[in-house]
């Protein structure tokens, strides 16, 4: 029996898309190839032959289409020197161009994201715009971050005046969108941040992504304190979040707790007497007992009375009600709890979360609901922690949009593909200091360097990704400084740390259709899987990544019969990549049950053991490859 080659292509997103097909339409397909017409037949009324629909398009969609479907050669190895509590951690900082190390998540976070949020460029003329020549792929990110041989490339702004100024950007953002939405669950739910440049764009692509159905709503928020005064046409003061479901969604948004407004007493006219316990009704105590409000009809009672052993103090209200006594009672016994607060005439209840009390949130943004005003406030968060950054994002503005999404799912991961500044990362570590979860960020970054003449710049941060890894350490020590005796009282540990890994060429021989080598040498290196300079680590961080599994997994170090024997996420995965394998440790490996097991080829001494290995690990049900 021979064993099966590993695969260290990334994962294809064309054949999840060919596999779901052949499992709703399996009479569309002949040979394993698609029967467009007999497919045709099977839709009936549903397929459009007009020469003229409705679409939206622009010159290189196809080619960005293309881009999302090609798998990746690259990989993602480990820094561990630029990472904080690796051992312990489950967040990710992952460094490179977004739209590869979304190819390279695909095999192991498909379906798993429960929220992402993007701050992408505006396109505003003077934004840095990622590389899209898709020919190229890695070897254009790599010549810019230096990695290779060459003169480099430059990537510059994207102006009004280039013949395909939002060409570029769409370019940029459809297939990166296209990867994202696999990454979310089908609870998941996506935020993007824009303003009026490209708002009608991104909604446009959006729809086609994630389908028209799935637009959840357009939030706005401050992006300033007061709108400019010198404007000449309009004073524009907000800047708009783009939100999508995946499929399934449905009310997600909320607080753990409301304070929202109950019973009103607007109509005296239709009156009703509603009798509230006393236990039921907060009053401030500027309130005497007795109170009264002639426009509401509202009468609080001092009467005092003892029931059950408890004293109540009772409170007679005779008013026009949106509640009905039924309601009334069936709240307070559940625990409910209303408050008068400036004006007897109004009652607040603070109801707890739940789908019965399930409010939807307005779709303005205030400071009353996330706690900040604009993005001044958030340069000020960055201030107090000494680093400089231009137009960050809102730690309270994303930490109420991910507990908008989570506040059920404590667990989730949260994805951000744009990070910038790490404002998602701080805002994951802030909320789960503040609620006891356990969420867990995954962000991306390009080295994309700071300004020459700026204040990052200045204090010695040569690209973004630095100051971003700086300022989750940052915040990460401050919130444990600030929140001490809350961290104490936590089940878990905090978790504020993070593994970098950084995106660079495979450690193993793929056939480059890019690379400038020559047939020969491609045939040369074609003889070995593993790359002659790769390390044990960098391959051991591959094999995870294109197995399936989580960067974050936990990877023990064991000896069997003599053998180094690597074990990932709790012996699922078995790997071998160093000595000799004999047949006793083969059979040591296979007694361990593991999902899958991996080895170098030449690791063998001859074909026979190999063959038999194989068998071996058949007969055990477990998934054998060989490097």
């Amino acid at each position: 029996m021979e064993p099966t080659k590993f695969d260290p292509t990334s994962h294809s997103l064309t054949d999840d898309l060919k596999a779901q097909l052949k499992t709703l339409v399996p009479e569309a397909f002949t040979e394993n190839s698609i029967d467009f017409d007999r497919l045709k037949t099977v839709l009936g009324e549903m397929v459009d032959g007009g020469q003229e629909r409705y679409s939206f398009t622009w010159p290189g969609k196809t080619q960005a289409i293309r881009a999302a479907q090609t798998p990746s050669i690259g990989t993602l190895v480990p820094d561990k020197d630029a990472s904080e509590d690796w051992d312990t951690t489950g967040n990710l900082y992952l460094e490179g161009d977004n739209l590869e190390i979304l190819k390279l998540l695909q095999k192991s976070y498909t379906g798993k994201v429960k929220m992402i949020y993007i701050d992408p460029p505006y396109n505003t003329g003077k934004d840095f715009v990622y590389p899209d020549n898709y020919g190229e792929g890695l070897k254009t990110y790599l010549e810019y971050t230096g990695q290779v041989d060459g003169e480099g490339k430059t990537i510059t702004t994207n102006t009004e005046t280039d013949g395909r100024y939002h060409s570029k950007w769409l370019n940029m953002m459809y297939p990166r969108l296209m990867l994202a939405r696999n990454l979310l669950k089908d609870d998941g739910v996506i935020f993007i941040s824009i303003d009026d440049h490209e708002q009608a764009n991104l909604k446009k692509i959006c729809d086609e992504i994630f389908a028209s159905d799935n637009f959840v709503g357009q939030f706005k928020w401050n992006r300033v304190a007061k709108a400019p005064s010198l404007s000449e046409t309009i004073r524009t003061k907000y800047e708009y979040l783009l939100c999508y479901k995946k499929s399934v969604t449905d009310k997600f948004f909320g607080k753990k707790s409301y304070n929202t407004q109950g019973p009103v007493w607007h109509n005296p006219n239709k009156q009703q007497e509603l009798l509230f316990p006393a236990k039921s009704i907060k009053v401030p105590k500027s309130f005497e007992k007795g109170l009264k409000s002639e426009k509401y009809q509202v009468e609080l009672l001092d009467e005092i009375f003892e029931e059950d052993g408890v004293n109540k103090f009772p409170v007679r209200i005779l008013a026009c009600s949106a509640w009905g006594q039924e309601k009334i009672n069936q709240y307070v016994s559940d625990g409910g709890v209303f408050q008068i607060k400036k004006d007897i005439g109004t009652l607040y209840s603070s109801l707890p979360q739940g789908e019965d009390n399930f409010i939807a949130p307005s779709d303005l943004i205030s400071k009353e609901e996330c706690g900040v005003e604009n993005n001044t406030d958030a340069s000020t968060e960055l201030e107090k922690l000494g680093l400089p950054f231009t137009n960050p994002k809102p730690v309270s503005l994303v930490k109420y949009l991910v507990n908008m999404v989570t506040h059920t799912d404590p667990t989730a991961i949260v994805l951000d593909f744009f990070s910038g500044s790490a404002t998602t990362a701080h805002a994951v570590m802030e909320l789960n200091t503040e609620d006891g979860g356990n969420r867990r960020f995954v962000v991306t970054q390009l080295q994309e360097p700071t300004p020459e003449d700026s204040e990052a710049r200045k204090a010695g941060y040569q690209n973004i990704t630095e100051l971003g890894r700086e300022r989750i350490k940052r915040a990460g020590k401050k919130i444990i400084t600030d929140y001490a005796d809350k961290i104490a009282e936590r089940e878990m540990p905090l978790d504020t740390g993070f593994r970098t890994y950084r995106l660079t060429t495979s450690t193993f021989n793929t056939w480059d259709t890019t690379s400038d080598d020559d047939i020969q040498v491609k045939l040369l290196n074609a003889t070995s899987l593993i790359k002659a300079d790769a390390s044990t680590e960098d391959v051991l961080t591959e094999l995870i990544l294109k197995s399936g599994y989580d960067l974050s997994e936990v990877v023990t170090v064991t000896e069997v019969n003599g053998v180094k024997v690597y074990s990932v996420a709790g012996g699922e995965l078995i790997v071998v990549l160093e000595g000799a394998v004999s047949e006793a440790s083969v059979r040591a490996v296979a007694d361990m049950s593991p999902k899958r097991f991996v080895a170098r080829e030449d690791a063998f001494p001859d074909d026979a053991s190999l063959t038999n290995t194989a068998q071996i690990m058949k007969d055990k049900g477990i998934d054998f490859r060989v490097l």
